[in-house]
């Protein structure tokens, strides 16, 4: 994101309030005006509320944004359904969502974060206004991925085991330092096994009957220069949504959300006024 003057971007990090649930508290942020249009933004994994912080500041003058940690990331506790898929992912949401009162909402939806805003999206039409998705995972295996998802869930399993938990953890948190993830060292095996755990419950099955099933005005965006993503996976997704808008970078990286702020929020503000 160009800087006229050379200071960094203004961002948003307020302390997440909770919200306490039978499955396990949620963490999440709550900005601008409430009488707005709503989009719930969903992070990455590994991530949190933080990932959208340069992206909040940009929209939350005209529009509301909830930020959420999804269970077992940020400030929110791990739930085993979450763990197990898109479905339970998308059910935390919508437990917010009917918290904060929200019956109809948009989805902002980062690289991973992208599954669950699309299978709910799917799933409960009638609720979701619109679907942002933003370096978005799709409808096959990318190569940020590096491994299939059973390889994915049975590591993520072992790092559960008192033993070979801390062995394999350094394994683990290699893996995260080579696709440029920040924070690796600072993360448990525990940590690690519920963020693995969710990778290795990625279905593709699920996302391509999904994309089937949506309705709701959708935009995608990506970056030709994605070191996580090629191009060959948004654009096959962006394919069978004939109808999404399309925002195409040549040198945003993964992180569009920060390094396209502007750009983002704008085509944001765009989709949601039709």
């Amino acid at each position: 994101m160009a800087e006229d003057d050379g200071a960094p971007p203004p961002t948003s990090d307020p302390e997440p309030e909770l919200l306490e649930r039978p499955a396990g508290r949620l963490a999440f942020v709550d900005e601008g005006p409430r009488e707005r249009p709503v989009f719930v933004a969903l992070h990455g994994i590994p991530g949190s509320v933080r990932d959208f912080r340069y992206l909040a500041p940009l929209l939350t003058g005209s529009l509301r944004l909830v930020r959420i940690d999804l269970p077992g990331f940020g400030g929110s506790a791990p739930d085993e359904a979450a763990t197990r898929g898109f479905e339970g992912r998308g059910q935390a949401v919508l437990d917010l969502a009917d918290h904060l009162g929200l019956a109809r909402f948009g989805l902002i939806g980062h690289s991973m974060g992208g599954g669950p805003a699309l299978v709910l999206a799917a799933r409960v039409p009638e609720r979701v206004s619109h679907l942002v998705l933003l370096a978005s995972l799709g409808l096959r295996p990318h190569r940020g991925l590096g491994l299939g998802p059973g390889a994915f869930r049975a590591l993520g399993r072992a790092l559960e085991w008192p033993v070979a938990g801390p062995l394999l953890a350094p394994l683990a948190r290699s893996g995260y330092r080579r696709r440029r993830f920040p924070g690796a060292d600072q993360m448990t095996a525990r940590d690690l096994a519920v963020h693995l755990r969710s990778i290795g419950a990625t279905d593709f099955g699920v996302l391509r009957r999904a994309v089937r099933g949506l309705r709701s005005p959708t935009l995608i965006a990506w970056s030709r220069d994605d070191h996580m993503l090629e191009p060959a996976i948004p654009d096959e997704l962006a394919r069978h949504l004939p109808h999404a808008r399309r925002l195409v970078f040549e040198d945003a990286g993964h992180n569009l959300q920060k390094t396209r702020a502007t750009e983002v929020a704008r085509a944001i503000r765009d989709l949601a006024e039709g």
